[in-house]
């Protein structure tokens, strides 16, 4: 700290200025009334002796005005002062120091004017004549009936000026001196003052640094501010050291707590940093506290889904979940909640719960991996099962009629059960995500056109209209195979549950990023109760007709991984009796 900076020298530099000021203030008022003092008084003087003057001149007017001059030089050589003898039309006709044969007429000066209006007039100014500050009094004189002249009395105001000067001079030594005694009282006071105000900041210093151990010294002066904030001090190092003493304890016990839990926990400030990190976390991810410890999520765990979550969350304020895959130091699946940190400005960082779904995952992997399995091994006594059905159809023996209704039979369950192994196989591929997707940018339109002249022999026997409302300019970003499939489910589905006459529409617009493409139908419709699940495995609404028609249970199933698998979403809308609509989306090309 800047020594002149302190309290201590503020204090004596204003007590300085104080004092200079009310000496400088006293010492110009004194200069002040010690002139106007001395010139009311001088004024009194000349106004007696110019009256005394103008009644001489007024005697001698009448016997001529040569003598005035003489009279002006003889009355001034005995008072001492100059004295001048004006007629009334500002000639001058006498004057004690000059010839008034040489002097300018008088007509204009301030106290002539005066004097000739008033009878009295006065003024201070520099006499041109006698190069000085002159003090000017005159009076008018006459014989009763109009005015003869004016009679000035003049004084010099030199002394004047030699006594304001040394009344200067003392008033310089006196505020001096004052100068000197003010600082060195001013110091030792603001000394005083400032002394205990010291010894607070140094302990408050060693409470900034948690020493709370230490008290300011109370003088118990009643009255005394300084001793009040140094008993206030001491109130509030003792209310610190208590509330440390049981935040340590909490911090204990809540680190004994996250240290036990299973599951993981996170700490994140409002700029994504970690500010803490529990054991089981650190399992989860890979990683030890003090790796991450301040450093951003995507600098510390390298996992962009984690590091997007947790920025929707800050940004948003809500909370928000997701399961997220980790790659690294091994396979696992992670489902992560994380809620914001509220305080009166809004989120300032984020708490993130992390449960560990790996042994759920790796349960439903061998599930998939059974049924893919079971398909596999049901795919060749399927295969024997058609061959012999057929070579019964060919040959027909004793009952060539029921033979061939067998046969045909057994064909139909061969088909329905080969097909039921494929769409098996297709979605334990989709799920455990072992389908190559390859994305590029395609035309909605050539899509659809493509799959409607595939189905065209299929609608024309039941005279199904297909038709297509679809913009020409409209691309997605998709794998082209899983399109395909996912138009030839949803277009097989409404022609399978559409009457003979009825139709069937795809049509497909943009939303946002997207496009949102549907397939509607003039259908049996789906009730409300069943809408919500028919996206499941092996769900069927009207399960008898579903057989009939030939379908495995698992084509709308297969729709909503194919869709979800391009970042998209499925829906439906129905209504019995009168059609459905199916719509998803898929991102534009």
């Amino acid at each position: 700290m800047q020594p002149f900076h302190s309290i201590r020298w503020k204090l004596t530099f204003a007590y300085t200025c104080v004092v200079l000021i009310s000496i400088s203030v006293l010492g110009v008022y004194l200069s002040v009334w010690t002139e106007n003092s001395y010139v009311s008084s001088l004024r009194t003087e000349l106004v007696a002796e110019s009256r005394l003057t103008g009644r001489l001149s007024a005697n001698l007017a009448p016997s001529g005005m040569k003598a005035i001059d003489p009279l002006a030089k003889q009355i001034g050589n005995d008072l001492g002062r100059r004295i001048t003898i004006i007629r009334a039309d500002g000639t001058v006709l006498g004057d004690s120091h000059h010839d008034p044969s040489t002097m300018e007429s008088h007509s204009n000066r301030f106290e002539f004017q005066r004097a000739l209006k008033y009878g009295t007039g006065w003024t201070i100014r520099d006499s041109s004549t006698l190069k000085s500050r002159m003090l000017y009094v005159a009076t008018r004189f006459g014989d009763g009936t109009h005015i003869t002249g004016v009679a000035r009395v003049a004084e010099s105001l030199s002394m004047l000026d030699v006594q304001r000067s040394k009344i200067h001079r003392a008033f310089f030594i006196a505020a001096l001196i004052a100068f000197v005694v003010a600082a060195v009282t001013g110091a030792k006071v603001s000394s005083n003052i400032t002394r205990p105000i010291l010894a607070m900041n140094a302990i408050a210093r060693k409470f900034a640094k948690g020493d709370l151990k230490h008290r300011v010294e109370v003088n118990d002066k009643p009255g005394d501010e300084i001793d009040e904030l140094a008993g206030t001090l001491n109130v509030m190092a003792y209310e610190l050291r208590t509330m440390m003493s049981e935040l340590a304890e909490e911090k204990t016990m809540l680190g004994a707590i996250l240290s036990k839990t299973d599951s993981g926990l996170m700490v994140v400030d409002n700029h994504s940093r970690i500010r803490m990190l529990n054991p089981a976390a650190a399992q989860m991810l890979g990683v030890t506290p003090s790796q991450v410890q301040s450093k951003t999520l995507i600098e510390g765990i390298l996992n962009h889904d984690l590091s997007e979550l947790v920025n929707r969350v800050l940004r948003t304020g809500k909370p928000a979940s997701l399961e997220i895959e980790f790659a690294i130091p091994d396979q696992t699946f992670l489902n992560v909640y994380a809620t914001p940190l509220e305080n009166q400005d809004g989120p300032n960082g984020a708490v993130i719960v992390m449960h560990d779904m790996t042994s759920t995952k790796r349960i439903d992997s061998v599930r998939r991996d059974f049924i893919a399995n079971v398909s596999h091994e049901l795919r060749t006594p399927l295969a024997s099962i058609k061959a012999m059905a057929e070579t019964i159809v060919l040959r027909g023996r004793k009952d060539p009629e029921m033979a061939l209704k067998f046969a045909e039979n057994i064909t139909g369950q061969a088909d329905r059960l080969a097909a039921l192994s494929e769409d098996l196989l297709d979605l334990s591929k989709i799920e455990a995500g072992q389908t190559a997707v390859h994305k590029e940018n395609l035309t909605v339109a050539d899509m659809v056109v493509k799959m409607i002249t595939e189905f065209t022999p299929v609608s024309a026997r039941r005279n199904i209209e297909l038709a297509s409302i679809v913009p020409g300019g409209l691309g997605v970003y998709a794998d082209s195979d899983a399109v395909c499939q996912i138009l030839t489910n949803l277009i097989d589905n409404a022609i399978k549950y559409t009457p003979d006459g009825g139709k069937v529409t795809v049509s497909a617009v943009q939303a946002g990023n997207r496009a949102a493409i549907s397939i509607s139908d003039t259908g049996i419709g789906i009730p409300k109760e069943d809408q919500s699940r028919i996206f499941e495995r092996f769900y069927r609404v009207d399960k008898a007709r579903s057989r009939e028609s030939g379908g495995t249970g698992l084509g709308l199933s297969i729709v909503r991984h194919l869709v979800e698998s391009h970042g998209g979403r499925v829906t439906v809308q129905s209504t019995p009796g009168e059609g459905s609509t199916f719509t998803f989306t898929l991102p534009r090309g």
